[in-house]
């Protein structure tokens, strides 16, 4: 289980890539935590990859229990790719980790 990487990626604004309904994807983290639907999720800016919905980069909510091959990049980010970071996203419940 890869639960405690996404913590250390958000503090370290590290880049993470995993599939995502056997999609690939890269993400800059910024939030995770409990959704209100009680899922283990985190929502980042989706800036390398494939998204069915949006055009990137992209804010998406991606659950944990579906990420598959989740990797912790090296490469880092300053500022995110797209406008839009909330402290305290609403769609959390319970936020663990927060940039």
């Amino acid at each position: 289980m890869f639960s405690m990487d996404i913590p250390i990626a958000i503090r370290s604004r590290r880049l993470i890539s995993f599939t995502y309904d056997g999609l690939p994807r890269v993400v800059q983290p910024a939030t995770y935590g409990y959704t209100t639907a009680g899922n283990l999720a985190v929502r980042g800016v989706l800036i390398r990859g494939e998204s069915r919905r949006n055009m990137l980069p992209c804010w998406e909510l991606f659950k944990e229990s579906k990420m598959a091959g989740f990797d912790m990049l090296d490469e880092t980010f300053e500022d995110f790719a797209k406008p839009g970071y909330t402290l305290g996203d609403s769609g959390f419940s319970q936020i663990l980790e927060e940039h």
